[in-house]
């Protein structure tokens, strides 16, 4: 039957993810224990043996596996121990070898089946042996217990009958001495002066293939009825009564297994010895060709099982035939039973199966609600054939075909598709995701994505992922769009483009000036490519191109992306890294016209990190940067020219002197920077004002950094409260001042001293046997003194998101570089227990004695009903009023709400709200009630933004763990869908 991986999915994915696959041997560390007893045990023991062991037993022995019971007069066993590695962990187990003689008896309940042995039965059923895997731990009974050496063993009838009966018993082909077994030849090129020369080989010798025999035994307490006849084509053998019939398929022990009421075993003419019984000839020497099972038939491979009313199998050519099948399994990470209906599946070679009338549903239900119908299904499975040949396991070693798809809910057709292609690793419908609903500014809506290959009928080549975007927004128009991702060894990248008629205008703010915009043409859209590859000798090479139509499209369709993405740039960036040492050349050019950019025509670096020398006790680190720059102002922008080119340098070199003394870790270091630019060159001073121009400046610094690390545990500390099982403190301290001295006032820079602690506390929690460490606590405190801070005037966001990191090439137009005035700053996280978390952060201007932000929140977890989010967000107004034209930033002090709430098994509240005191009003909030049906989920949202004025409608729906195919919002999918047993 099916190999390796899934048949399909539900809704396409889940199912195809799970289905017909074959899983990891799990039962390798099942556990299952061996009991062995008897009146007398005699153990033969040899110094030379290493982890094998004989045992001889005699006077009712008796033995158990799982809910297999063998007994007899005498019996000897071997046991050998051999060890597994899995999961970084070694694994004892053992193979058992045993021989029973002397009215042998086998009882098995209804469990045997996960204890794979393999039997022969011999002596008109007074012997038999049995070779197995112990996968725990081996007991032995006995009233007397005798230790004797292994020569004793010769004189022993017992040993004599053991030793030739189990001779036959093997998992492996015999391969008789004189057997010619090809040579390997070494895997080289032949050299110039042997290409002419015959070639002296051995004949090529075919491999021996082996068919391993196909055995059968009884289930439960009746026994099968036989009955053979024979024919000019072969010996038939008619079996009724539950059975279960087993052959071995290769080394790795697996196992092709089937149950049934009834059954007709074909064999070859000519293969019962003469005076054989008809049980002998099922169980033992009738060589089986074919089977055709009825009623209940269960096939078993290894952790696959498929139930089917009819199932015919060859054997000799691998092929199937299964009538009406149904097959279930169990996606563990997506929490869902996974079924298979067909009514035929046909195994027409060892890797291609064909099936009619496909059904694979979630639903255990004769009428599933939700379910993938398809007509016929062709699937292509090389993904063994690939393994056992040495090949990489791709996604296209799993290849299927449907056809006359239908997507139904309850009875309902959804959506009909001709033809489907698909690996089966995700869901494999046409389309990708269904957002409807209705909004204030876009009216109604209907988004769609697809998959532009499926649609086609055809199958996405490996590791590329594409999307296929058809939108209708009732107030402003159609759009089209596509994105594309890939992703190889040695590059990858994304294209996106996207086009839209759109007949409206623009809302991004509460400001008038930013409300009613009118783009200039109502054909807009965007076009970005990104592309990273990785070149010999170390090298990189990154292209993007980024366009769109007007100046506020990304920000009115692309919000997100806009506020919080990479920079939309067109550039050829080239970087060679290796060791501490990297060069790189940069090309950046603007194409978007109505922006006002500086292109780099090009810009050239070269970093060195860490070079030692000295003897180890001086670091070198340097950093130079040459660069063509282009100033470009926006189309209507005319308060200068257009395009002014100019050149601009800059190098900083620093040398470190590393030392510790005692636990501290100290630093002194001494640095030099110079730069040049020959255009506007460096004219603001520190305090904001015009200074003299100066295209070449010069900055010296000095400094020291200083850190350590010290901590103090007490495990006694105990504290069910607060749910701590002992504590440890964790301080790293560290330390920081740099003093400037510059050429000219228009580089100077501000002197600055930081002192910061870090702080952890750790504990324990979770059971005795099983302690995790976690951070209960963490508190970060840095305190930073500069001379000449700036006044007042300079907000909030100068003060907490400058980047003290920003190249000097900046520092030519603003004074608001580095540290600007002295503060604290602070965050603190406390992990309350493992379902409540309180996280806060602030930053307090010791000058003016205000808290310029400030933010605290609580999240919380109340099983099994309840999940919520409290916090409140404050940024400090600045008002200045004896500036000259008077300075005003609003201020923000917020509070954010979330909750999560199950009134019951079937509804799920969502509430969320933002308000903010400073204006007034709430700003933003939305309303969720999720609705639960047996594998459905349904949604609807009502979302309100008073930012741009907006209100908005929004219906969802899911199948259950499928999170690629919701319709609507898709971020409410991980919050309630949960695996639920079923």
């Amino acid at each position: 039957m099916l190999k390796k991986k899934s048949v399909i999915a539900l809704l396409v994915s889940v199912l195809i993810q799970t289905g017909l696959c074959p899983g990891q041997d799990i039962a390798a560390f099942a556990g299952q224990d061996l009991h062995l007893a008897a009146g007398n045990m005699t153990v033969y023991q040899d110094k030379d043996s290493q982890g094998e062991h004989l045992l001889v037993f005699n006077g009712d022995f008796s033995m158990s596996i799982g809910a297999n019971q063998l007994s007899s007069d005498a019996a000897v066993v071997w046991i050998k121990t051999i060890s597994q590695d899995f999961r970084g962990r070694t694994h004892l187990d053992h193979r058992a070898q045993i021989y029973l003689e002397g009215n042998v008896t086998l009882t098995q309940g209804n469990t045997a089946l996960a204890t794979k042995l393999n039997q022969l039965v011999i002596q008109q059923g007074q012997a038999l042996v049995s070779r197995f895997l112990v996968t725990g731990r081996i007991f032995t009974s006995a009233d007397t217990r005798i230790v004797a050496p292994i020569a004793n063993l010769a004189e022993l009838k017992l040993y004599q009958n053991a030793v030739s009966a189990v001779t036959p018993v093997r998992d492996e082909p015999q391969i008789s001495p004189e057997a010619a077994v090809p040579k390997i030849a070494a895997e080289r090129p032949p050299a110039p002066d042997e290409q002419d020369k015959p070639e002296d080989k051995e004949p090529a010798v075919a491999p021996v293939q082996f068919k391993y025999p196909v055995h059968l035994s009884a289930v439960g307490g009746s026994t099968p009825q036989f009955e053979n006849t024979s024919s000019q084509d072969g010996e038939v053998t008619t079996v009724t009564g539950r059975f279960y019939l087993w052959q071995k398929q290769d080394e790795s022990g697996s196992l092709l297994e089937f149950q049934a009421d009834n059954a007709v075993i074909f064999h070859a003419a000519g293969r019962f010895a003469a005076g054989e019984s008809q049980t002998q000839g099922v169980m033992a020497s009738g060589d089986v060709d074919a089977v055709y099972l009825q009623n209940n038939v269960v096939l078993m491979e290894n952790e696959r099982v498929v139930r089917a009313d009819e199932i015919y199998y060859d054997f000799k050519r691998k092929q199937c035939l299964a009538v009406n099948v149904e097959m279930k399994n169990f996606d563990e990470k997506r929490g869902l039973p996974v079924y298979l209906r067909a009514v035929e599946l046909r195994q027409v070679s060892e890797n291609t199966f064909h099936a009619d009338k496909v059904v694979l549903t979630s639903s255990e239900f004769y009428l599933p609600q939700v379910a993938l119908n398809a007509s016929k299904m062709v699937l292509i499975d090389t993904t063994g054939i690939d393994a056992r040949s040495g090949k990489k396991v791709k996604d296209s070693s799993y290849d299927a075909t449907l056809y006359d798809v239908d997507f139904q809910l309850d009875q309902t057709t959804i959506f009909s598709w001709p033809k489907i292609r698909t690996n089966l690793q995700r869901p494999d419908v046409p389309i990708r995701r269904i957002k409807i609903g209705s909004d204030s500014e876009f009216g109604t809506t209907v988004e769609t994505r697809w998959h532009p290959y499926r649609l086609l009928g055809r199958k996405e080549p490996d590791d590329v992922d594409s999307t296929l975007a058809l939108d209708y927004f009732g107030k402003r128009g159609t759009g089209a769009g596509v994105e594309v991702e890939y992703k190889k060894d040695n590059y990858s990248g994304n294209v996106i483009g996207y086009v839209i008629n759109d007949r409206g205008t623009d809302d991004l703010g509460r400001t008038s000036d930013r409300k009613d915009l009118e783009p200039d043409s109502n054909l807009r859209g965007r076009f970005r490519f990104r592309h990273r590859h990785y070149l010999p000798y170390d090298w990189q090479a990154i292209a993007e191109i980024s366009y769109a139509s007007d100046q506020h499209f990304l920000e009115w369709l692309y919000e997100s992306e806009f506020d919080v993405g990479k920079e939309q740039e067109t550039l050829l960036y080239l970087k060679r890294l290796k060791d501490n040492w990297a060069f790189s050349i940069l090309n950046k050019v603007r194409i978007n016209d109505f922006a006002a950019k500086i292109e780099e025509l090009p810009t050239v670096e070269f970093h060195l990190k860490g070079e030692s020398f000295g003897g180890d006790r001086f670091t070198f680190y340097s950093d130079s940067q040459v660069s063509r720059f282009r100033q470009r102002l926006a189309v209507d922008d005319i308060s200068g020219d257009p395009e002014q080119f100019f050149a601009f340098a800059s190098t900083r070199n620093e040398i470190d002197m590393p030392f510790s003394w005692n636990t501290i870790k100290i630093v002194p270091f001494a640095a030099n920077t110079y730069a040049f630019e020959d255009q506007k060159g460096y004219y603001t001073n520190l305090d904001g004002s015009t200074g003299n121009l100066e295209k070449t400046v010069m900055l010296n610094e000095v400094g020291l950094r200083a850190a350590t690390m010290f901590f103090k545990q007490d495990q006694f500390i105990r504290s069910r409260l607060l749910d701590i099982n002992g504590i440890r403190h964790i301080i790293k301290p560290h330390f920081e001042t740099v003093f400037y001295d510059h050429s000219d006032k228009t580089a100077e820079m501000r002197n600055i001293v930081n002192v910061g602690i870090s702080q952890r506390w750790q504990s324990r929690r979770g059971p005795k046997d099983k302690l995790h460490t976690f951070d209960w606590m963490r508190l970060n405190v840095d305190a930073t003194w500069v001379d000449h801070g700036r006044d007042t005037s300079v907000g909030p966001t100068h003060l907490i998101w400058n980047n003290p990191a920003i190249p000097i090439a900046m520092r030519r137009t603003t004074s608001t570089f580095g540290a600007l005035r002295d503060s604290i700053t602070a965050d603190y996280v406390w992990r309350l227990s493992d379902t409540s978390m309180l996280l806060s952060d602030m930053h307090y201007d010791t000058r003016s004695g205000f808290i310029h932000q400030f933010n605290i929140g609580l999240s919380r977890y109340i099983h099994p009903d309840i999940s919520y989010y409290i916090a409140n967000r404050y940024l400090r107004e600045i008002v200045v009023s004896n500036a000259t034209d008077g300075i005003y930033e609003k201020g923000s002090n917020s509070v954010v709400a979330a909750i999560t709430y199950s009134l019951n098994p079937k509804y799920t509240v969502i509430l969320s709200q933002e308000y903010n005191f400073d204006y007034g009003r709430t700003v933003k909030n939305q309303l969720t009630i999720l609705r639960h049906y047996h594998r459905m989920y349904y949604g609807l949202t009502y979302r309100v933004d008073a930012t741009r004025n907006r209100q908005s409608i929004v219906f969802s729906i899911w199948p259950q763990g499928v999170r690629e195919l919701a319709f609507g919002e898709r971020k409410f999918v991980g919050l309630i869908d949960q695996p639920r047993e079923d």
